[in-house]
């Protein structure tokens, strides 16, 4: 294993995204019929797991470790194959709040 991931934080941080992950998916097919107020707090959730992948994807970049380059380079593919491009990942994440803020902002909480 690498250095980058025999780190405690990014263990714990993966970890915490592997969890919110889980948590999310259980619940997601039930989103159109959820209530306003389980809709914002769904949200607020998702923005919980994007603010963890976006502090890992600087950890990544910011990283020289092999695996670490692996990783993010593998994570670039993954979001040119699901249709973002070449867009930085920054730039996304970024985006990605607007819209769940945006959403938020829509529901009666």
């Amino acid at each position: 294993m690498s250095k980058f991931f025999e780190s405690e934080t990014v263990r714990n941080e993966m970890e915490d995204i592997t969890d919110l992950q889980r948590e999310l998916y259980k619940v997601i097919a039930k989103f159109p019929m959820m209530s306003d107020d389980a809709k914002w707090h769904h949200i607020e959730t998702v923005k919980e797991l994007l603010e963890k992948q976006q502090v890992m994807w600087t950890r990544l970049t910011l990283s020289d470790d092999p695996q670490a380059k692996i990783m993010k380079k593998n994570l670039e593919r993954g979001s040119i194959e699901m249709g973002f491009g070449d867009a930085d990942l920054g730039t996304i994440f970024k985006n990605m709040k607007i819209t769940l803020d945006t959403l938020q902002s829509s529901l009666k909480h």
